[in-house]
């Protein structure tokens, strides 16, 4: 939620979901980002709120947050 609106890169993900050694984790990661999608977009095939920005990362779009 911090960085609502702003793109992470994949590689910041992994790295703060399984530290130095994020290497290799990628598909990984995509798999979780498609079952979160499952649970919070209506149509989980064209996201709105967690979108896949291609070759770099993701962001999260949530209406009415607050950064």
């Amino acid at each position: 939620m911090k960085t609502q609106g702003r793109i992470v890169t994949t590689g910041a993900l992994c790295q703060a979901i399984c530290g130095d050694f994020w290497q290799g984790y990628e598909s990984t990661l995509a798999t979780h980002i498609r079952h979160l999608r499952e649970k919070i977009e209506e149509n989980p095939s064209k996201p709105i709120a967690l979108v896949t920005i291609k070759g770099i990362g993701y962001r999260l779009n949530i209406k009415g947050a607050q950064t």
